[in-house]
């Protein structure tokens, strides 16, 4: 929706002078006989009711992206230790998460230990890229891994949860 933002105010060639004609009943009118240079733009009832109409629109857009940042900026971290997961494919592990729920979907993320050397960090995206699956439980998260067993330590960072 786009707003009118030409408006112009009245340009008056001298002072404003009003012509006052007395009515029956003590009542008067008032007739405008100002020179103008330029006459101005009514500001209307349709004109506020169309602004208020796009700050609100924009109000409600802004909660939407504030309520998605808010969300984004909770995270947690889990650890997914070699050891950790199952005996044969599809290698899994679960861990507990209390108050995560079923019905969450957080955007997971990688975290690199401290003490990251170059081949520390090309083991661990190797691992990171065995992952299939990762699935918010009630209570729990569970990661799976459909294929290959990850050969390094993961740190998994999931944004859009508090618990």
């Amino acid at each position: 929706m786009s707003l009118k933002t030409n408006y112009k105010d009245d340009k008056f060639a001298g002072k404003r002078i009003y012509k006052m004609d007395t009515l029956e009943g003590g009542f008067v009118t008032l007739e405008d006989q100002t020179q103008y240079q330029e006459e101005g733009d009514i500001f209307s009832a349709a004109d506020i009711n169309a602004t208020n109409t796009a700050i609100n629109s924009n109000t409600e857009g802004l909660s939407r992206v504030e309520k998605v940042i808010a969300e984004l900026q909770d995270k947690v971290v889990v650890n997914l230790p070699v050891s950790g997961w199952s005996g044969t494919a599809p290698f899994t592990q679960t861990i507990p998460l209390l108050g995560i729920k079923n019905t969450d979907n957080p955007i997971p993320g990688m975290l690199y230990p401290d003490n990251l050397t170059e081949d520390r960090k090309a083991q661990i995206d190797k691992s990171s890229n065995m992952i299939t699956e990762i699935e918010t439980l009630d209570g729990s998260l569970k990661v799976t891994c459909q294929f290959k067993r990850p050969t390094a330590d993961l740190i998994l960072v999931l944004k859009g949860v508090s618990l």
